[in-house]
Formats: structure tokens, sequence, C-alpha cells
């Protein structure tokens, strides 16, 4: 059995708790709506997610190689955050459908994608960490108000 990081399979979870929890709605989650349209096949919102996560895939080439900005963030900061946005939209493609957190392995995917990373690129020396990604996303999701209680 693979071993997941516990920040990871929270991480998971909690885009599955979006999913099964009733009390979670498409008026109040953008994330809940995406998912219940991709599990009904819904093509414009599978061609969306599909674009997105293609747009993420080019910014997080562009962030690895410092040509991606984003006003008061470092370059470091920068990457971190389009790796975890690329890795969102193929979460949320998988949470919609039911594959596992083992199946998923997020923790692979980062790793694929910092093996390609020359961090003195961006003028840093300290490497990023796949848990520092998955920590930068749990700290995005804690910023939802429907969210924040479970991560507390």
């Amino acid at each position: 059995m693979i071993k997941i990081l516990e920040e990871s399979l929270k991480r998971y979870k909690i885009y599955e708790y979006i999913r099964d929890n009733k009390d979670i709605t498409c008026e109040i989650s953008n994330t809940k709506k995406l998912i219940l349209k991709l599990m009904l096949n819904d093509e414009e919102t599978i061609q969306y997610c599909n674009r997105k996560m293609l747009e993420e895939k080019h910014e997080v080439e562009e962030a690895i190689y410092g040509k991606h900005f984003h006003n008061n963030m470092t370059k470091r900061e920068i990457l971190v955050n389009e790796i975890s946005q690329y890795i969102y939209w193929q979460t949320i493609i998988a949470i919609s459908k039911n594959v596992s957190v083992n199946e998923f392995d997020d923790e692979g995917k980062i790793k694929e994608i910092l093996r390609n990373v020359d961090i003195s690129r961006i003028g840093e020396q300290k490497e990023i960490t796949v848990k520092e990604v998955i920590l930068h996303d749990l700290e995005q999701i804690k910023k939802k108000d429907y969210l924040r209680r479970i991560l507390e």
C-alpha cells in the first residue's frame, strides 16, 4: 500500500466531503457545482475543466522559468500556487469519477512536476516540497467559510 502524507489524505477527503455533503450546495460552492456536472457527464463542464487544467499546466510551466507573475507574490509562492491550482483541476475531475486517493496519487503528480524545477531559476535555494504544495491548498481551502470548521 502507498504511504500517503496525512495532509494529502486530508486534502483529498475534503474534496470528497464537498462532493458528498448535502449541506454544501452549488450556490455556496462552485467546486460542488463543477463536480456534480462532471458526474452527469455534462460536456460543456468537461471541456471547461479540461481547458482550465491545461491553462494551469501552462502557468506552472511559465512559473518554473519565472515568467508567470502575480502581484504581491514571490516567484516561489507563484510556483507553489500554480502547482496547487493545476492539481485542483485534476482532483475535482478524479473526485467526480470516484477515483480513490491511492489511485489519484496527487503526491506522485506533484513530484513529477517538481522534478522539472530548477529552483535556482526563480532565485531560490530551498527546494519546494510536495507537502508545501498540499499545505498551500489546505490554506486556500480554509478561506472558504463553509470548509473552515472541518479543518480546525
